[in-house]
């Protein structure tokens, strides 16, 4: 009866359609209206992070399992419908993705070009296949490279510095000038 409460109740709970029926038993729908009121599952859209030369035929992408509790951390865990569902899929199972351009997001096309390349989080997707590339045109002696440096921010480094390896790697190899690292919640360090 009060809009400005429900606001509230909703903000504050989030809770799913299931959530809200269990909440409100009265509440009593036929099936075929409920079914024609759901929302279409909207496309979700994750960055390509694997460059084609070193892995042909494959597609990589790097994607964070979202999970969440609502009510300040007190409410019931929900989990993100797609991140949730790729991770539990098993090795040749099909996934239907399309791709979706962005002719303008990639390297300069003069490989001499420097770089800087800041990605928090899985947001270091695309920068991933950045230095997968360059990696592939070292090891191919593809002439001259500009500089690449990688700002990488996460919160923890034991918990989510996800590539540690990678970046490690493309650096000593070459591939990456420098790599930056910020961490937002490191234990032991003020945030």
């Amino acid at each position: 009866q009060d809009a400005r409460l429900y606001e509230e109740w909703k903000w504050f709970r989030c809770p799913t359609l299931l959530e809200v029926l269990e909440e409100f038993p009265s509440v009593q729908l036929p099936p075929v209206l409920l079914l024609t009121q759901l929302p279409l599952l909207q496309p979700r859209y994750y960055s390509i992070s694997s460059a084609p030369g070193p892995s042909p035929g494959q597609i990589h992408l790097t994607v964070a399992v979202v999970t969440y509790r609502s009510e300040n951390g007190q409410g019931p865990l929900h989990f993100g419908v797609c991140s949730t569902w790729l991770a539990r899929l098993q090795p040749g199972d099909t996934v239907p993705a399309f791709i979706r351009g962005a002719p303008s997001f990639r390297l300069p096309a003069a490989p001499e070009a420097p770089c800087i390349l800041v990605g928090p989080g899985t947001g270091v997707a695309p920068f991933r296949s950045f230095w997968q590339h360059r990696l592939h045109q070292l090891r191919d002696g593809s002439g001259p490279l500009g500089s690449m440096v990688l700002v990488f921010g996460c919160r923890a480094a034991t918990l989510d510095h996800i590539y540690r390896e990678e970046m490690e790697e493309a650096q000593e190899q070459g591939a990456l000038s420098q790599v930056f690292t910020a961490f937002s919640r490191q234990p032991g360090t003020p945030k």
